[in-house]
């Protein structure tokens, strides 16, 4: 159950965090070497990525990194690589940083070397300002009180050059060089105070011109029309130039995923696929629904592979509606699927595989060229992730890279029972984990609550790199 100052407290949270899960984490084969990668995001733009990869592999001699925009002229000419550093309590893991230098959309090229060849990856990176850190108080209080004694200490410094820089060595001020004196020292303290001044307005405007730099996600209204269409409108809040809302690239063959959680058991998830109807306009037929509160979130995805999610809540009455058709998917439930769980628990930024074993006699089907589909939702709804057995790049984005997804889009004659979806959650707290599974035609959902405690690992305890 979620209380109301909570859903408050998340549709604040969700608008300034990009839904609160900013890490990427990505999983494929560079050539014969399998690669698992975690890419910690920056909190400011430009700032530095930390790059983690690990491997099975014992026969790498070296991984070299390049950070190159996923789209445009800039992605031809990729600059000099970076090489990662092999950690030194486990070869088969190597650790990196690249500098992301302008908001948008970027690919890590990842090239691997080694006794069977060299092997190659793209790794599809959102990059965009999510906050500026405040100064603390203490902290600030030092710095005010350094930078008072530096100013009276200029003040002063000027008052004796005017006062005594003409006397002989023992010889005494007199009366109007100290006059002299202290209307210099008026003077520079007005200096002094109007340079302080100046100052101040040109960090307010830096500030305020930074703000305007942070992430500021797409605007979604929802409202029911003609007693079961669903109608979602757009807009943009202006963030670095103005977005086009009649653009979105298709990702599983959709320009929109849309996620209708029913709050607040949460117990109830639906998965459509909205229909372009306009700029900026979506609409789709809603299936039989109880009413309730609920909480939509639509992935898209720009030209430039650039993700976002946008949420909205909606109170609905009953819906008398329509079967749902195609890719789209409600909440039949899925027997035999079990989350397997951790060793040892889970801690918070830790990359993780979700891994869920299927049984019974029914094979796995694709569902949208992939073995399974799953939603990770924080309960308190400040962190929500769509992902996939690839990890959370849209393939959309994935798409954009050189080698075009193909790898992430295989099809296989057999699907083995069991899928994993690579993941970090980003803050301890409680979290529901939903999995759509698909068998016999039919894509049936199945969820599980996952506890996640905050890290003991001091790499990943306040380390990340900001700038």
């Amino acid at each position: 159950m979620i209380p109301a100052a909570a859903l408050l407290l998340a549709a604040a949270a969700a608008a300034r965090a990009h839904v609160g899960s900013p890490d990427v984490f990505f999983e494929g084969p560079a050539g014969p070497y399998p690669l698992f990668i975690a890419v910690r995001t920056p909190t400011a733009i430009p700032g530095v990525a930390g790059i983690e990869i690990r491997t099975t592999s014992d026969d790498i001699s070296r991984v070299l990194l390049t950070p190159t925009p996923l789209t445009g002229e800039a992605a031809k000419y990729p600059p000099l690589p970076d090489e990662a550093r092999r950690s030194r309590d486990d070869p088969r893991f190597f650790t990196g940083s690249l500098w992301l230098m302008t908001a948008g959309s970027w690919q890590v090229r990842i090239r691997v070397e080694g006794s069977r060849g060299p092997g190659e990856l793209q790794v599809p990176v959102p990059a965009y300002a999510r906050s500026t850190r405040e100064l603390g108080a203490v902290l600030g209080a030092i710095l005010s009180i350094l930078g008072l004694i530096l100013a009276a200490g200029v003040v002063s410094v000027i008052g004796a050059a005017v006062r005594e820089s003409g006397l002989a060595p023992g010889e005494e001020a007199t009366a109007g060089a100290r006059r002299r004196a202290r209307r210099a020292m008026a003077g520079a303290t007005a200096a002094v105070a109007a340079l302080l001044l100046l100052g101040r307005l040109w960090w307010t405007r830096e500030a305020a011109a930074y703000d305007r730099y942070i992430y500021k996600p797409l605007e979604m209204s929802a409202a029911v029309e003609a007693s079961n269409r669903l109608v979602l409108r757009l807009s943009d809040p202006g963030w670095l130039g103005r977005r086009t809302l009649d653009d979105f690239l298709p990702d599983h063959g959709h320009r929109m995923h849309l996620f209708v959680v029913q709050l607040p058991a949460m117990e109830r998830i639906w998965h459509l696929h909205p229909e372009h109807a306009g700029p900026g306009l979506f609409a789709q037929p809603l299936p039989d629904m109880p009413a309730s509160r609920y909480q939509l979130f639509a992935d898209v995805v720009h030209p430039n592979g650039f993700p976002e999610t946008i949420t909205a809540g909606i109170d609905l009455p009953s819906i008398r509606g329509t079967p749902l058709t195609g890719d789209d998917t409600g909440t039949a439930p899925a027997a035999g699927i079990t989350m397997q769980p951790e060793p040892g628990g889970w801690e918070a930024g830790k990359p993780y595989r979700l891994r869920f074993r299927v049984a019974g006699p029914d094979p796995i089907e694709l569902y949208m060229g992939m073995p399974g589909h799953a939603v990770v939702l924080k309960q308190d709804l400040t962190v929500y992730s769509h992902i996939h057995p690839t990890g959370t790049p849209p393939m959309a984005a994935v798409s954009l890279t050189s080698a075009g997804g193909s790898a992430a889009h295989r099809h296989h004659d057999a699907l083995p029972p069991e899928v994993s979806f690579p993941y970090g959650f980003p803050t301890p707290g409680p979290y529901r984990v939903f999995v759509q599974i698909k068998r016999r035609g039919v894509v049936g959902t199945a969820w599980f609550d996952v506890d996640v405690r905050e890290t003991t690992d001091p790499t990943l305890s306040g380390s990340r790199p900001t700038r």
